[in-house]
């Protein structure tokens, strides 16, 4: 059985160790390896549609996890004794009646030449127009093509993207866009400077032809940018620029030829009226209990289930309209939890074990919003919940090098880390470990509430947010021995007192920059709480030693101004910050329970 188990392995390409054709081949060569394989490959299945939030697919995912949990014995722990603690998620945008431009006698409902944009608010205006370029004020560029206009209380007619898309030796360098080509970015600094509509259109000269794409339904566009905004055609720009003697493509070439912004007040005013409906779907966290006889300590194992359905927003390929099946990112996080809840729920353990909760978390795409949920409302009291272990893409090991975050949380974790992995004997891992606990995945919201945690990952690749991250591509024998190391890390938690819980210092190889991310402009150090949608950036934290930390922000408070920019939503202060250089001294406003308040705080280089 062995031996078959071994070829099967070397078959599929799994990664053996040498000697592991002996007779005492580990089960990760064989069951563990088989099992992860078919797991992924049930999750990341194309029909279930990539498990976006309000799909018939994440449903069907968070019922297969509930089963595999009963069948191994696990007890239910989510809401009136069932396997699912639900919540409701504001998921996209529909377009309602009426929502339309209308020039002149001209009038274009939504549809082939004019689409409302999925941040806009609703309501109707008519005003005046200025053409102002690309819309992009950038100090850093020496690009602003607001200087000397006034577009008070005006509609903004803007080109998308930016000057010198494709050109090169453009000094927004052309072979990658800024931020300053991003929509949102360029909708608050009309905003910012005024105005109360925005009208987008594509230059002919790189995107002649292209159709406008109507709003994502599926989780894009839920919070507003404070004024109306539509993508229109270049039928409906033209029409509007004939009235000053001019086309779009014309004033286009004009940018790219002179290399300097190009503005214009048109003669004629636009109506602009937008309809748009947020929806909202209900999704589940998955929760598995394995009951210890020690009630005063519960530990949590998890990873997130979801993934982004047929594309959209964080897709990071946006004309994709199919099933982003998310094999690694993380069909491979949830199979090696469910594989140790099985290993573990199948044999006996310590007398005085504590409870330890097995989590499949939701939305954790849209701003960890399932484990948010899941720490505010415990399935044991709070105080009881003494760590978190995190797993999320751990499904591409490559050179058996494993990263793991939030070393730092707790004096203990190093040990115990290097003990676990020691007793995988030639399975374990070479470790590249970070002490911060905050970082863009679920452990964040167990750490932000003074909680130890760990977060395993094997590492950013070319498929990540992409349908390509298929099933073939997971490595099945690392999942598996990512899952023992898992195991092992829980045995050893339960065989000692509870952790120390320790603020770790933010360093610079935090999983953003493992994961390729990184960051550009001007650092605050600030942790948002992404539950909140609106009314401001409440706070979940502020990093150790950060500018936040020394400027005096802390924890609980809501940014709702930074440095003269009203700040509603997570865009607005992502905006703000990219707007200011590292150095720069800034106000920043907040409210702290009712106080309102002004701070003064410096800016640090992003690390």
């Amino acid at each position: 059985m062995i031996r078959r188990c071994l070829a099967v392995a070397l078959a599929l390409g799994l990664a053996v160790p040498a000697g592991a054709a002996g007779a005492r081949a580990p089960r990760w060569l064989g069951p563990d390896s088989l099992a992860a394989r078919d797991l992924v490959r049930q999750l990341a299945d194309p029909a279930w549609e990539g498990r976006g939030i309000g799909t018939a697919g994440i449903d069907l995912a968070a019922d297969a996890i509930a089963e595999r949990f009963r069948r191994a014995g696990l007890t239910p722990g989510g809401e009136a004794g069932t396997w699912f603690q639900p919540l409701e998620v504001t998921t996209g945008v529909q377009v309602r009646q009426p929502t339309f431009v209308e020039v002149g006698t001209q009038r274009w409902e939504a549809g082939e030449a004019m689409q409302p944009v999925g941040f806009s608010t609703n309501g109707t205006v008519r005003r005046r127009v200025v053409f102002v370029g690309h819309g992009v004020t950038a100090p850093g560029f020496d690009w602003d093509d607001y200087a000397g206009l006034d577009v008070h209380d005006a509609i903004v007619l803007v080109l998308a993207q930016e000057p010198g898309e494709m050109d090169s030796t453009s000094r927004f360098d052309g072979s990658f866009n800024t931020p300053h080509a991003e929509l949102r970015t360029k909708a608050i600094n009309a905003r910012e400077h005024g105005a109360i509509g925005m009208l987008v259109v594509h230059g002919p000269r790189w995107h002649a032809g292209e159709p406008l794409r109507a709003p994502q339904r599926d989780g894009s566009g839920y919070m507003t940018s404070g004024l109306l905004a539509a993508s229109i055609s270049t039928d409906v720009a033209d029409a509007l620029l004939r009235g000053a003697g001019t086309t779009i493509a014309a004033a286009q070439e004009r940018i790219e030829s002179q290399k300097r912004p190009f503005t214009l007040a048109l003669p004629d005013s636009v109506t602009l009226t937008v309809a748009l409906e947020r929806t909202r779907a209900t999704t589940r966290n998955v929760v598995g209990l394995l009951p210890g006889a020690d009630s005063t300590r519960m530990l949590v194992l998890g990873a997130h289930y979801d993934h982004l359905g047929l594309g959209g927003s964080s897709s990071l390929s946006p004309d994709a309209h199919e099933p982003h099946v998310g094999a690694d990112d993380n069909a491979s996080g949830t199979t090696a939890m469910v594989l140790a809840a099985e290993r573990m729920a199948a044999r006996r353990r310590a007398v005085r074990a504590p409870t330890i909760a097995f989590v499949a978390f939701t939305a954790e795409e849209i701003g960890l919003v399932g484990s948010s949920h899941f720490a505010d409302d415990p399935p044991r009291p709070f105080e009881t919940l003494e760590a978190m272990i995190n797993m999320d893409m751990v499904g591409r090991l490559r050179e058996d090098k494993l990263s793991v975050m939030g070393v730092g949380t707790s004096p203990a974790w190093r040990g115990m880390l290097e003990g676990a992995n020691a007793a995988l004997g030639s399975a374990g891992f070479q470790l590249r470990t970070s002490d911060d606990g905050y970082g863009p995945s679920d452990h964040s919201s167990f750490y932000k509430k003074n909680r130890p945690v760990l977060m395993l990952f094997t590492g950013a690749h070319a498929d990540y947010h992409r349908p390509s991250d298929t099933w073939d591509k997971v490595h099945a024998a690392g999942v598996a021995r990512i899952s023992h190391l898992a195991e092992a890390l829980l045995d050893s938690l339960s065989a000692r007192p509870r952790l120390i819980f320790t603020r770790a210092k933010a360093d610079t190889a935090s999983m953003g920059r493992i994961a390729g991310g990184g960051g550009y402009g001007s650092y605050l150090g600030t942790i948002p709480d992404y539950l909140q949608t609106e009314g401001g950036v409440l706070l979940s934290g502020v990093r150790s030693g950060s500018p936040a930390e020394q400027g005096g922000l802390k924890g609980g408070d809501t940014i709702v101004g930074f440095d003269g920019i009203r700040v509603d939503n997570i865009y607005d202060y992502t905006f703000a910050l990219r707007s200011r250089k590292p150095g720069q001294s800034v106000r920043v406003n907040i409210t702290r329970g009712a106080e309102r308040m002004e701070l003064l705080v410096t800016l640090g280089r992003r690390p």
